[in-house]
C-alpha cells in the first residue's frame, strides 16, 4: 500500500486524530507539517531525459513521490523560515516557497482530499453563494461590496437590520481575534466608512429555529443540529462559544442532499463543512462551505465518525 501524506502543522488536533486512526488500521503515513518548512524539511523536484520525480524529506524520512497515493491537505502555507529574515527577504521566501508547493498537484497523481486548486476557489464566498442560487439553494439577500452607500441603502430595507461576515478568515490569528460574524443596526449603518478599505459581506438577518453544519466526506454526510437559539450569546453566530451550545444529529432532507452533493461536485470537492439555517417553518438557508473547515468538537460532541470516514476515502484513493 502506499503512504497517506497528511500536509499540516505541528499543532493541529485534527491531524493528531486522523493519525491515531490510521495507525490503528496500520496504513502507512508521512506527516509533513508546513510550520518546518522549508527550514527543517525539504520538498525536491528532479527533471531528467528519462522522467520526473521528486522526495520530500521531512523527521529524517526521505520520502519518494512515487511511494505516496493519496494526501489530506490541512494547509498549503509554509511558515519555517528564520527568525533573522528582514520583511523582502521573508516575502521573496514565503513567495519561493509557494511556488514549489503549488506546483505539486499538477506533477502528481496523488488523490488529493482536497485538491489545492479546487479548494481554492472553493473559499471564494461570492462564488460559493452564485453556485448555490444556481442550483436552487434558499440563500440570503446580500450585498458584498466596499461602497458605504450601497451597503446603507440595503440596509434599510431590512428590520431589525443586517448582518456583517468577513470574506475572509486567517488562520494565524491570536486568540480571541477571530472575526465573528455581527448585527448591523440602522444606528451603525452611518459609521460603514471603514469599508472602502475592506469589502465585506452584508446580509438580511434570517430567522432560526437552529442552525446546522454539515461535514461532507467523499459523499457522507454528517449533519449537526445547532441549538444556537437557546442562548443569547450565540444567537447571531454560535462560533462565539461553540462548547456552550447543545447539538446532536440530524438526517437531513433528501432534497437538500441533492443539492449538496451537486454543489460539492460543482467545486470538485471531497471534503467541505456546509453551514445551513433552518427557519422557524422549517425551510434550509444556505450560508456558507468551509473546504478546510474544522470538525474534530462536532465528533466529540455528538459521536459523528467523521474522522473514520475521512480515513476510509484516503485508504481507497491509496492503491497498493
Amino acid at each position: 500500500m502506499k503512504s497517506i501524506l497528511v500536509i499540516t502543522e505541528q499543532l493541529d488536533p485534527n491531524a493528531d486524530n486522523l493519525i491515531q486512526e490510521l495507525r490503528h488500521r496500520g496504513a502507512p503515513y508521512v506527516r509533513w507539517n508546513l510550520d518546518h518548512f522549508p527550514l527543517d524539511s525539504s520538498l525536491t523536484f528532479r527533471a531528467t531525459a528519462t522522467g520526473f520525480d521528486g522526495t520530500i524529506e521531512t523527521e529524517g524520512r526521505v520520502v519518494p513521490f512515487q511511494d505516496i497515493g493519496s494526501v489530506w491537505y490541512r494547509t498549503y502555507q509554509a511558515s519555517g523560515f528564520p527568525a533573522g529574515l528582514n520583511s523582502d527577504q521573508r516575502q521573496f521566501a514565503e513567495q519561493e516557497a509557494e511556488m514549489v508547493l503549488e506546483a505539486l498537484p499538477a506533477v502528481t497523481n496523488w488523490q488529493w482530499i482536497n485538491d489545492p486548486r479546487h479548494h481554492r476557489q472553493a473559499r471564494w464566498k461570492p462564488a460559493q453563494l452564485f453556485i448555490a442560487h444556481q442550483l436552487g439553494f434558499s440563500i440570503p439577500q446580500t450585498v458584498i461590496s466596499n461602497d458605504p452607500d450601497a451597503v446603507r441603502a440595503f440596509g434599510k430595507r431590512f428590520d431589525p437590520g443586517i448582518i456583517y461576515k468577513a470574506l475572509s478568515q486567517s488562520s494565524n490569528l491570536a486568540p480571541g481575534k477571530a472575526i465573528f460574524t455581527g448585527l448591523v443596526t440602522p444606528e451603525t449603518l452611518s459609521s460603514l466608512n471603514l469599508i472602502k478599505h475592506t469589502p465585506g459581506i452584508f446580509q438580511e438577518l434570517i430567522p432560526k429555529a437552529y442552525e446546522i453544519r454539515l461535514t461532507v466526506v467523499a459523499g457522507k454526510m454528517f449533519a449537526a443540529r445547532i441549538f444556537s437559539q437557546d442562548k443569547d450569546q450565540t444567537k447571531i453566530d454560535w462560533r462565539v462559544a461553540p462548547y456552550e451550545v447543545k447539538y446532536d444529529l440530524i438526517d437531513v432532507p433528501q432534497d437538500i442532499r441533492y443539492l449538496v452533493a451537486a454543489f460539492m461536485a460543482e467545486f470538485k470537492l471531497i471534503y467541505s463543512c456546509l453551514d445551513f439555517i433552518v427557519t422557524p417553518d422549517g425551510k434550509y438557508v444556505f450560508l456558507e462551505s468551509n473546504p478546510g473547515g474544522q470538525y474534530l468538537w462536532i465528533e466529540e460532541l455528538t459521536g459523528a465518525p467523521i474522522t473514520e470516514a475521512i480515513a476510509d476515502a484516503l485508504l481507497w484513493a491509496s492503491p497498493s
